[in-house]
């Protein structure tokens, strides 16, 4: 691997702001899709203003009046919650894990942090919230929660912490708050595994990652002490694949390689320990992250193996090795790469896997700078794209809040 990473961020954001120039349909309320060839949506919109933050050129986004004029339409005052008109009762592909309830707290919790992103102040007191604020509900509703998977129910587990953590951030007197607070971290100090450093069950270590993930960027965001630190470094390390991100197979995905990532780079920051192989590990995936910037300017779900990489890295037999085996594999289960795929389960929101879509466009670039800001002595160039402040997915890790 060279020592200085040849990577442009300048020519990226130029090719990714192109890229969501070319998916703007003005004159809809939701201007943008999830991907392309689609009508726009509220995810494609949310993700779409999230990728334009990032690259500070949010005031630059054509259609951002419109997006944040619906969402705010779309907001029940009785509730807290927003709604996505696209979605109805018959949209659900798989109601047993990606519920009414699930969808519901996700879009909310992208709206509100979308319009953050557009500098819009909304009320963040969400009544929704407000029976789990009583003494022993919030631990409750927790316990109650199925942890056999919990990739999946973290992240409801992480709306609710959203909430939470953006309620007291308005509100910093507000004692039931507070108190709910505390009681959200005892739960997951007192249900953390202390072999992996995880919640819920552990068979499935990669699963027991993903869902790990949902819950450190709050204790970082509360600047919180995040126990089994090392078990944490070395089960994660343990997930790396052949091409240098995290699914079994080659191309890793947007949400599994940011999971792992994000957290090897929130506990490098906290301990020295293994950190030159954690260092060796981003810096590998870094260069496949750059890699899986589209023509159209877009990133994909998957990142296809292209035998050009191997100028990107060492010539060792070991990586040719890995190369040649993602290759194999792609040519014998096409579909890990090609098949399509639905948001959340929900029918109005399919993408293809090796085709840009926003929500990708944004998480696969957002993973690329956090590593190139951890790392900055190892890029030739630096990155000056901007995680976002708020609590939940890509807060920032290199900012510590005032409280």
């Amino acid at each position: 691997m060279p020592k200085i990473l040849d990577i442009s961020f300048n020519k990226a954001s130029e090719r990714l702001f192109s890229y969501l120039g070319s998916l703007y349909q003005p004159g809809e309320q939701f201007p943008y899709p999830l991907q392309k060839g689609q009508r726009g949506s509220l995810l494609g919109s949310v993700f779409s203003t999230y990728v334009a933050s990032m690259l500070n050129m949010v005031d630059e986004l054509p259609g951002k009046q419109e997006i944040a004029e619906t969402l705010l339409r779309l907001r029940n005052s009785n509730t807290g919650l927003f709604s996505d008109p696209d979605i109805s009762g018959e949209d659900f592909l798989n109601p047993a894990n990606h519920t009414e309830l699930y969808v519901s707290l996700q879009t909310t919790s992208f709206a509100y942090a979308c319009l953050e992103a557009l500098g819009i102040d909304v009320d963040r007191r969400i009544p929704w919230l407000e029976p789990l604020l009583l003494k022993g509900k919030l631990r409750n509703w927790l316990d109650a929660l199925d942890w056999s998977n919990p990739w999946l129910v973290s992240n409801l587990d992480m709306f609710v912490g959203n909430f939470l953590l953006s309620w007291q951030q308005f509100w910093p007197s507000d004692e039931k708050v507070a108190e709910a607070v505390e009681e959200y971290f005892l739960w997951h100090d007192q249900n953390q595994h202390s072999k992996t450093g995880f919640w819920g069950d552990q068979k499935d270590l990669f699963n027991a990652m993903a869902g790990g993930y949902h819950v450190f960027i709050h204790y970082d965001y509360e600047r919180r002490t995040i126990n089994h630190i090392n078990n944490i470094i070395d089960c994660t390390l343990d997930l790396v694949c052949r091409d240098g991100l995290f699914v079994y197979g080659g191309g890793g995905g947007s949400c599994e390689d940011m999971d792992a990532i994000d957290i090897l780079i929130r506990c490098s920051l906290r301990t020295d320990y293994r950190e030159n192989d954690i260092k060796k590990v981003l810096l590998n995936s870094a260069l496949m992250l750059n890699s899986g910037q589209l023509a159209d300017g877009g990133y994909s779900w998957r990142i296809q193996p292209r035998l050009e990489d191997l100028c990107n890295f060492s010539h060792g037999s070991d990586f040719i090795y890995k190369k040649s085996f993602n290759l194999l594999y792609m040519a014998r289960h096409r579909s890990h790469y090609l098949s399509e795929h639905y948001y959340s389960s929900l029918k109005p929101y399919p993408f293809k896997l090796n085709k840009s879509d926003t929500w990708s466009s944004w998480f696969r670039p957002l993973a690329l700078a956090f590593i190139a800001r951890r790392y900055p002595e190892s890029f030739k160039e630096p990155c000056l794209w901007t995680p976002p402040y708020w609590p939940g997915l890509g807060f920032d890790p290199f900012v510590i809040v005032e409280k």
